[in-house]
């Protein structure tokens, strides 16, 4: 960690002592302030334990509970609108089925009332023939038909995405050994 390094300049007092060189930052100190130098280091190391105890935690809990990740945050809240955008369609599409259905019935209703009231005319006046039978069952076929098979309606999907499609994106890693902190040339 020191070298003994003869008389020189202490970094922290400035007068001229003997010295020792501190290895890792190349200074110079007197034998008086080299153990202040000493517990600073010591602090340092200290204070970088703490932070990697507080990582270590963080690593924990995200390991234990991986929806804390901010990435599984953000799918998280894209499937959530996703299913609002679908929800908010399919109540549109719905709204717009049954307003068409209540008008399409009112209108049967309708055609179904003026052919009661033609078959009632018909029976008072006891004046008709086979074509006017046929006439009032064809009638009445076709507003069973249009009951049944209801309104040129469909359902058309478009390939058209209505959701905005969602992609992870892993790029390869450069391998490093954090350890000691020197790239491996093969990995």
């Amino acid at each position: 960690m020191a070298t003994l390094t003869g008389k020189g300049r202490c970094i922290t007092c400035g007068k001229e002592k003997p010295v020792v060189k501190c290895e890792g930052c190349s200074q110079l100190f007197c034998f008086d302030h080299l153990p202040n130098h000493l517990e600073e280091l010591s602090v340092q190391l200290v204070e970088i334990e703490i932070n990697r105890d507080i990582f270590r935690q963080t690593l924990t809990e995200q390991k234990t509970n991986p929806k804390k990740y901010s990435l599984i945050k953000q799918i998280d809240e894209w499937e959530e609108d996703a299913i609002k955008q679908i929800q908010q369609t399919a109540k549109e599409c719905r709204q717009l089925i049954l307003q068409h259905s209540s008008d399409h019935i009112h209108q049967i209703e309708i055609n179904l009332v003026n052919l009661t009231d033609e078959l009632r005319l018909t029976r008072q006046e006891n004046d008709f023939n086979e074509i006017d039978l046929r006439e009032f069952k064809q009638k009445l076929t076709h507003l069973e038909e249009e009951l049944n098979n209801p309104w040129n309606i469909y359902i058309q999907r478009d390939s058209a995405s209505l959701i905005n499609k969602i992609s992870v994106i892993v790029p390869s890693r450069e391998c490093v050994d954090y350890v000691s902190v020197h790239r491996r040339d093969n990995c």
